[in-house]
């Protein structure tokens, strides 16, 4: 009986490039096939929202995370999802349907 492989996605094979410097348990987290797709979407956001920066200091690279900026996202997000939520049940109780 031959043995198969495991096939690995290029975001896997991404993500394990990426956290190559952290802890086992991690990685593995990291490396799975949601945890990957998660990554290569949760990365560029935060990036964009500056709550991960990133800056070059000779030739190596150093990821900051800007606590304070990252509070006021969550509450940001917090504050829309309450409107969401508000919207939905507006729809739902109306004679809309």
């Amino acid at each position: 009986m031959a043995s198969r492989k495991k096939k690995t996605s290029y975001t896997q094979q991404l993500a394990g490039v990426a956290t190559m410097g952290l802890p086992a348990p991690v990685q593995k987290v990291a490396t799975s096939k949601l945890g990957s797709k998660i990554l290569l979407i949760l990365i560029p956001v935060l990036i964009a929202s500056g709550v991960i920066t990133i800056t070059f200091s000779g030739g190596m690279p150093t990821i900051n995370v800007n606590k304070d900026r990252a509070a006021a996202v969550g509450r940001d997000l917090q504050t829309e999802a309450f409107k969401a939520a508000q919207k939905v049940k507006q729809y739902g109780d109306s004679s809309y349907r």
